[in-house]
């Protein structure tokens, strides 16, 4: 087994020189690095047809291979047939943890590199994803799934996989206080995937809630958005009862655009309309 592994990464570094990888072009790689690159490539190639694409990039701060991915298939069995989303995971996490052993093999010091590959929504960017379902890391030398576990409302029902994020009980009652307060729950966007220090979230929201928002609309020229008072109570108190960052609101309108957004971070906090009346 040793002598055709050792064969097989003999002809990789041969062909290094030949395939290109994806990396920051800051960065000098390794030979090590660059062997894990083109393995993880091989695998997790741009294209895979019908939706399904992967982005591959390397934080060498932090020596971190980062694989984005897009998986329409996936993304649609975590309502419809949650048995088979889950046996597809299995899958997925055992060739993922196959794919880290193989980079482990490749670079040198392993247990200071890990992986991570992460599904988000794939009406988001894979540049920046948002709405992360799915993650798998191997961050501490094990591969495991990150906070696989599922937030529902009577609309929507999805894991957040996000390794910075708030846990998933959070966000949970954090859906459930808005809930309460008459807002129907779209949709969830950890701020975790632009800022890692930000375990905070916004979320999506229509209903009766949303009224007072819109009522405050003065127009696109307007230089001014008084929020109502009821918006920065709430989102200041769950803040404060569950550590957060930051806070946000997307107002959405019976058609289903949104026109409005509110944030509340730390002891400040902004409105913005978006011009509805174009």
């Amino acid at each position: 087994m040793k002598k055709i592994l050792s064969l097989i990464l003999a002809t990789c570094f041969l062909l290094l020189s030949l395939i290109p990888v994806l990396a920051d072009d800051k960065c000098e790689l390794t030979d090590g690095e660059s062997l894990a690159l083109y393995f993880i490539n091989e695998f997790y190639p741009s294209d895979k047809g019908d939706g399904e694409e992967y982005l591959v990039t390397f934080d060498a701060e932090n020596k971190h291979f980062i694989i984005n991915a897009h998986f329409p298939l996936l993304e649609s069995l975590i309502i419809d047939n949650p048995e088979e989303y889950q046996r597809m995971v299995d899958h997925i996490e055992a060739l993922f943890a196959s794919v880290d052993g193989l980079m482990r093999t490749s670079v040198e010091d392993s247990d200071a590199y890990h992986m991570t590959l992460t599904f988000c929504l794939s009406r988001h960017s894979l540049d920046y994803p948002l709405c992360e379902y799915l993650c798998i890391s191997s961050k501490g030398g094990t591969v495991h799934r990150v906070n696989a576990e599922l937030v529902s409302t009577s609309e929507i029902k999805f894991y957040v996989a996000n390794e910075n994020a708030a846990d998933a009980a959070t966000i949970q009652a954090a859906i459930d206080f808005f809930t309460a307060k008459g807002a129907t729950v779209h949709g969830v966007v950890c701020y975790a995937t632009q800022n890692p220090n930000n375990n905070g979230f916004s979320l999506s929201i229509s209903g009766e809630y949303c009224n007072k928002f819109a009522e405050g609309y003065k127009g696109k020229d307007a230089q001014w958005v008084s929020v109502p008072d009821r918006y920065v109570i709430d989102c200041r108190k769950v803040a404060n009862d569950y550590g957060l960052d930051d806070i946000g609101l997307l107002f959405r309108n019976e058609q289903g655009d949104t026109f409005g957004l509110f944030s509340f971070q730390h002891s400040s906090w902004y409105g913005y309309y978006y011009a509805i009346d174009d």
